[in-house]
């Protein structure tokens, strides 16, 4: 379906570091994982609970201060939980695959309900990447402000910056977004270029949007509010209506849709001439992964590198590229906005 693919990496979320390398926008990388959840942690420690009043949460029903300070020091447990798992890993996401592999399920779904409480905060708190706002202006489709056909996103990132981003175009629509954790009918194919979302995405459901949270503070402040998506996620209600599930669903990971995405993939790419990859380094945790998308795109002729060590990057990406094809590769060192390649 679409010619030219984007192919999306941690890095594509990297935005900017001030000269003490503090985040200034974008979303923290690895290697500044452990001090930004020890930053969070205190964000939830610190948090305000004014004990003179009840709240609302979601316009649904009402929290006393007693029920949120409770549900705090459950979360605050968790994440402790998380940090301790965290320095004893060498990744996020392989002590989530450890926690998989060996069937701690409770321990699992922790694990990522904390993870997505954590990128609701870093995007709540940083300023998002610039760059894919650059981006947007240069490739919407005038009027409808959708990817021209040709264009489509395939991200191994579970932040949102992109649709926090395309707010700014249409705060009443989004764009074409496919994860396995979709709820309700899969969605059809639509005539625009769609965001493709191999792990999901760190959210628990809509409403815990940033923009949702910050157009909410006036019912209940902001860290009381990522408590709160934190705690129903823990817990079944259904009962009033509500379903907490997480949108983070990992490659690896089993799922009543993974067929639908697959299927969705081989769709979207098998007429892909060009991928633009950005900010991913083709790490051996996803080759499989890799290797099933990459197969799926017979027509591919040339892959733009994006990186500020694109070297590194090509000499992974032929362990992931057919060795029947003949696939022109270029590095690209600039990575001040996303690249536009030639052949658009």
């Amino acid at each position: 379906m679409s010619r030219t693919i984007y192919y999306l990496g941690a890095g594509a979320s990297y935005g900017r570091r001030d000269e003490d390398k503090r985040i200034i926008e974008g979303i923290p990388v690895v290697s500044e994982i452990p001090e930004q959840f020890a930053l969070f942690r205190g964000y939830i420690e610190t948090a305000v609970i004014p004990s003179d009043c009840e709240m609302v949460f979601q316009n649904t029903y009402r929290q006393s201060a007693s029920n949120i300070e409770s549900e705090r020091r459950d979360m605050l447990y968790d994440i402790d939980q998380l940090i301790k798992g965290i320095q004893e890993h060498a990744t996020i996401d392989t002590y989530a695959r450890k926690l998989y592999l060996t069937g701690r399920e409770r321990e699992f779904k922790k694990l990522k309900s904390v993870l997505c409480a954590f990128f609701v905060w870093a995007q709540l708190v940083y300023k998002p990447d610039a760059r894919y706002d650059t981006f947007l202006a240069n490739v919407l489709e005038e009027g409808n402000l959708m990817l021209p056909k040709d264009i489509s996103i395939v991200s191994w990132n579970y932040d949102s910056q992109i649709e926090n981003a395309y707010r700014a175009y249409n705060h009443n629509s989004k764009l074409p977004l496919y994860e396995k954790n979709i709820q309700g009918e899969w969605p059809q194919p639509p005539n625009h270029g769609v965001i493709i979302k191999i792990n999901g995405s760190a959210t628990f459901e809509d409403k815990s949007t940033i923009q949702y949270i910050k157009d909410d503070e006036k019912n209940m402040p902001t860290a009381l509010q990522v408590i709160e998506f934190y705690h129903d996620s823990q817990v079944d209600t259904s009962g009033i209506g509500l379903d907490f599930k997480t949108h983070l669903s990992f490659a690896w990971e089993n799922s009543t849709n993974n067929e639908k995405i697959k299927s969705t993939l081989t769709q979207t790419t098998n007429d892909t001439e060009i991928v633009v990859v950005i900010g991913y380094s083709f790490p051996f945790f996803n080759r499989v992964t890799d290797r099933a998308i990459f197969s799926g795109m017979p027509n591919l002729k040339k892959v733009y590198v994006q990186d500020i060590n694109p070297d590194a990057v090509i000499q992974a990406i032929h362990a992931v590229l057919p060795s029947d094809r003949i696939v022109n590769i270029e590095p690209i060192k600039n990575c001040g906005q996303f690249y536009l390649p030639v052949e658009l």
